[in-house]
């Protein structure tokens, strides 16, 4: 565990520390609020404890290719943030990259991982301050040296890169999906993930969800 994780001034905030930088779960119940934009009375919300959420967060955190076919209302886009925010903000070296259509779209995730460490930082939800940078398609924290970044669909976009984890936004849609799919394939030999997040549309993701590759 990292100096900058260690400035927790006591055992019993240590031990917190310790839980939700163990499982994306913990994190989610200790430390996340969601922003609903749907909701003009209340868009901040405390994100819920429900019993599928807990194993889609399992199962995002711990499977080395997964692929999710997305419901509204269900955040599963949320739950696939909380993870990496999770996974880059409380841990050395990690390079999440965040990926959709367009580049754009790609940022707003980002921004929204943005928001979770805001709320935890505004609320005291941890006995440390995260810090971080921000700039338009990346969210750093230089005291890990860690990042989340936003990229397009392509097969060229990751092909440099060295990836701990890679989201996939509404992969379905993609006209590149497989050369972009194929550029991914690397980062799981590497001992990295893929995950796979899609409201439903035939072609090249519905026979990865349903296991009908050639």
């Amino acid at each position: 565990i990292t100096m900058a994780l260690l400035e927790a001034p006591v055992d019993g905030d240590l031990d917190k520390l310790m839980k939700v930088r163990r499982r994306a779960w913990d994190f989610s119940q200790e430390c996340v609020y969601t922003l609903d934009r749907a909701d003009k009375q209340q868009p901040i919300k405390k994100f819920p404890d429900f019993p599928f959420l807990r194993y889609m967060i399992d199962e995002m955190q711990d499977e080395p290719l997964l692929a999710v076919v997305k419901h509204r209302r269900l955040l599963q886009s949320w739950s696939a943030k909380i993870v990496a925010t999770m996974d880059a903000a409380l841990h050395e070296g990690r390079y999440i990259a965040i990926c959709s259509k367009k580049e754009e779209d790609a940022d707003e995730h980002v921004t929204d991982c943005k928001f979770i460490v805001d709320q935890i930082n505004e609320r005291n939800l941890l006995p440390i301050k995260i810090k971080y940078n921000y700039i338009y398609t990346e969210l750093s924290f230089p005291e890990l040296n860690s990042t989340i970044k936003a990229f397009p669909q392509g097969s060229d976009q990751l092909r440099q890169k060295t990836c701990s984890r890679i989201i996939a936004d509404e992969f379905a849609f993609w006209p590149m999906a497989k050369q972009s799919f194929v550029s991914m394939k690397p980062t799981i030999e590497g001992g990295g993930q893929i995950l796979l997040l899609s409201t439903r549309f035939p072609g090249f993701f519905q026979e990865i969800v349903e296991d009908i590759l050639e």
